[in-house]
């Protein structure tokens, strides 16, 4: 998918060619999403709220090489009264607003204001307007953004709002963000491919709000959802990886086991202090198995879409050391599990002692075959 990005500073590539998988787009929506977590107040909804944004991509997108790669939308989505296409218009703005953060601005643990805000009780004046987004790049600073789709072609006018537009959020913990972007999704032509475009506007709006972030509340809000679909769906051990699989969506999401022991003890025993600082350790420690399971946050997210076969890994199509698929990569997987030496303490959920997968898992091992062991 094209991405062209306009008044960022040097180093940002001006035009590129994302390679984008519907795995992708669903991790996107599901750590991004804009539903709070709260386990008490929304219950298995939340899950529920999840699986009804990603039924939107099988249904309205296809992925195709005729005549070139590309994502277009599906019969079904040029169907859709004027509502019902904005509602899918937003639903891809938000993912591809993720995806280019993480792609191409290197920034981590990226999700809603309004998640995090409404998590910790961070309140906005009335008539306070905020971008929808933010996250720490991986090199410093932070980021925020704003998501914006259009089922048709990207109007004049809508760029140069972007362009003149003003930032919303003034600082963030105290620091004025690095980069503050908006991205429109935007599709040329009725049967054309889908497309997005970046621009980061300079000028802070004279009602810019500051956004007091703590970094361990952060993160701890980013991996919040995996708890909730956990405890809503059972959860597997397959390798490292603590699972879940919807099997009505084909779709099957995880996280690396020790972040996950490391997250519910924050969340279940209120030890946040340092767990940013550690997740970041333990990404550090497992970062040779992140590279062949593609997400470098820990997370794993795969999908199993009939006639949407394109397998190329994102950014990895020279390299003929790395497996082509996520089933190749878990054969291959070490079986070293160092992991099960981290410190189990009182109060713990053991995840040692979740069974193993066994049979079909979305998007890595097929309906025919079981797994071994």
């Amino acid at each position: 998918m094209r991405t062209d990005a306009t008044l960022f500073p040097v180093g940002v590539p001006v035009k590129q060619e994302l390679t984008v998988l519907p795995e992708d787009l669903v991790r996107a929506l599901f750590i991004a999403g804009r539903a709070p977590y709260d386990w008490a107040k929304h219950g298995r909804s939340s899950t529920y709220e999840w699986c009804h944004r990603v039924a939107v991509l099988p249904a309205y997108l296809s992925w195709s090489d005729d005549p070139v790669r590309r994502i277009t939308r599906t019969a079904l989505a040029h169907e859709l009264d004027p509502s019902e296409k904005s509602m899918l218009s937003y639903t891809l703005g938000q993912a591809m607003c993720q995806l280019f953060a993480e792609r191409q601005l290197s920034v981590r643990f990226f999700m809603h204001v309004a998640r995090y805000a409404s998590t910790y009780g961070l309140t906005f004046a009335p008539g306070q307007s905020r971008a929808d987004f933010f996250g720490e790049r991986t090199d410093g600073g932070y980021v925020v953004a704003e998501a914006k789709g259009r089922s048709g072609p990207l109007t004049k006018d809508l760029r140069e709002t972007m362009e003149e537009q003003k930032r919303t959020i003034k600082t963030i913990k105290g620091e004025e963000p690095e980069i503050a972007y908006a991205s429109a999704v935007h599709f040329s032509s009725a049967h054309g491919p889908m497309r997005l475009t970046a621009i980061d506007p300079e000028e802070a709006a004279p009602r810019a709000v500051d956004l007091p972030v703590d970094p361990d509340l952060h993160v701890l809000a980013y991996y919040a959802p995996f708890l909730d679909a956990f405890a809503h769906q059972e959860p597997l051990m397959l390798g490292d990886y603590v699972v879940a699989s919807f099997t009505a969506l084909d779709v099957t999401l995880g996280v690396l086991a020790p972040v996950l022991q490391r997250v519910q003890r924050a969340a279940r025993r209120n030890e946040t202090e340092g767990l940013r600082d550690d997740v970041l350790r333990l990404l550090a420690r497992h970062r040779p198995r992140l590279e062949r399971t593609l997400y470098g946050d820990g997370t794993l997210f795969a999908a199993d879409w009939t006639g949407l076969e394109n397998r190329q890994r994102p950014g990895r199509q020279d390299s003929g050391v790395l497996p082509d698929s996520l089933h190749e990569a878990f054969r291959s997987m070490s079986q070293e599990e160092d992991w099960r030496a981290e410190r189990v303490e009182e109060g713990d959920l053991n995840l040692r002692n979740l069974p193993a997968v066994r049979g079909y898992v979305p998007g890595i091992f097929p309906r025919s075959e079981l797994l071994e062991g």
